[in-house]
């Protein structure tokens, strides 16, 4: 594929529509909040189909969705109580972009490598790390970015400070941004932003991204690490689902009485994958994180946006070896008791996860998963409908903190669940491909 031309306007400030009763009020940040203040985190949203006056019905939309969604045109601020959000009205960023080719010619349902990675990055604002200044920050919580392609299809690039919303709280803002370009008069759910319940967490409630405050540089480990697309197809996520309802753990209503989920049944493959390609040592321990929602297991409101999620951690439960030998039902086996367990995660304030995470940070052998599927992002219509493709757009040459796979959304022309894997060397990229491959073919 030739390089594609990305055409951007000058960006825009779009303001609420109207004066909100939250301006000049402040959000102080929870314990879940502030450890992710200097994230930015973009997410890509492909529409296949036109929709009319695309960029005006989006500021329109936009501006309209702030009156209830106020934070998101506010700033961070660092006051004497603590970290909070000041709802200044100040507003988000918006640029109108267009590319000179077509979504199938710029090959955006494919794997995102080469030349399409290169084209990802032009379709998104993007800021680096740190970026949103606790002293008084002057760089929008939201940037959004509409590119049009000559098909008429277009994709929406979203970057948000993380410590506003967490994934499935910008999905809820975006379902809000459809539903206002679509012509209806307020939001479905009414948003909220202040919860006690959420508010009364203690502090460094989760391990993950405590650790990665902890250790702020990248790790030597991981500088080499490189993004790939992987799908896992629907026959072997099938066939892994069929044969869990036959075994004793999750027939036997240990595991809830019923098979492995999809999400479970994916995460096995990857985790045992993985450990097959990457393994020195059979006897080294391994180390699973699994990125959860817990709105409903803390009692947070219907609507409430701010970040509500945790990273439950298989901690030392295998060794390489034993993983690597493990069947597939499993390590779903152990997936599932994992997040059985959150309840109990959520009232001991995640335990010690947190101390054993500052000497994991950055090592190769853990492996991070979070999900993007079943969060809302499908839900999304601007007025042609749902998204024909949902990704994660990792910033070019930046390493993770930790061994990451992030689960996407449908994805069309895809057979199965689609997954960015920023978790290996390029080294080991074939091993795993070879892996996955022989367990399509067993």
């Amino acid at each position: 594929m030739s390089s594609v031309s990305v055409r951007k306007s000058s960006p825009a400030i779009i303001r609420p529509l109207e004066p909100v009763t939250a301006s000049g009020t402040t959000i102080k940040l929870t314990s879940l909040d502030w450890v992710f203040v200097q994230v930015p985190v973009t997410a890509l949203l492909v529409f296949e189909h036109p929709c009319h006056d695309a960029a005006e019905t989006i500021k329109r939309a936009l501006s309209q969705a702030l009156i209830h969604y106020s934070p998101f045109a506010g700033r961070i601020s660092d006051a004497v109580d603590g970290l909070s959000i000041r709802c200044t009205g100040e507003g988000v960023e918006f640029v109108a972009a267009s590319a000179d080719c077509g979504l199938q010619e710029a090959k955006i349902f494919e794997e995102s490598t080469g030349g399409t990675k290169a084209l990802l990055d032009k379709l998104a604002v993007q800021y680096p790390p740190g970026s949103y200044n606790s002293g008084g920050g002057v760089d929008p919580l939201l940037s959004v970015q509409m590119t049009e392609f000559s098909c008429g299809g277009l994709v929406l690039g979203v970057t948000w400070c993380h410590a506003v919303a967490d994934g499935a709280g910008i999905a809820q803002l975006l379902v809000a941004v459809g539903e206002l370009a679509r012509g209806s008069p307020s939001p479905s759910v009414a948003p909220a932003r202040w919860d006690d319940a959420v508010f009364g967490l203690p502090t460094l409630f989760d391990p993950v991204p405590h650790a990665m405050m902890v250790c702020p540089e990248p790790s030597p480990d991981l500088e080499r690490v490189v993004p790939h697309d992987v799908t896992v197809p629907s026959a072997l996520i099938s066939r892994v689902k069929a044969e869990s309802s036959r075994s004793s753990f999750f027939s036997g209503g240990g595991g809830g009485g019923g098979p492995c989920t999809t999400f479970e049944a994916v995460l096995a493959v990857l985790w045992r994958c993985r450990v097959r390609a990457t393994m020195s040592d059979p006897g080294t321990p391994v180390y699973l994180s699994i990125a959860a929602n817990v709105r409903r297991h803390v009692g947070a409101r219907d609507g409430y946006y701010g970040n509500c999620v945790v990273h439950q951690l298989l901690a030392g439960a295998a060794t390489s070896g034993a993983v690597a030998s493990a069947g597939l039902v499993e390590l779903a086996g152990m997936i599932r008791r994992a997040k059985d367990q959150l309840s109990e995660t959520v009232r001991d304030g995640g335990g010690g996860g947190g101390e054993m995470m500052r000497g994991l940070r950055g090592r190769y052998d853990v492996l991070h998963v979070s999900s993007l599927r079943n969060v809302g992002f499908e839900q999304v219509d601007l007025g042609s409908g749902a998204p024909a493709r949902v990704m994660f757009l990792n910033r070019s040459g930046e390493a993770p903190p930790v061994p990451m796979c992030v689960v996407y959304p449908p994805c069309k022309g895809k057979d199965g669940v689609n997954v960015l894997s920023i978790s290996m060397r390029q080294e080991h990229a074939d091993a795993f491909v070879n892996e996955l491959a022989n367990l399509c073919r067993a």
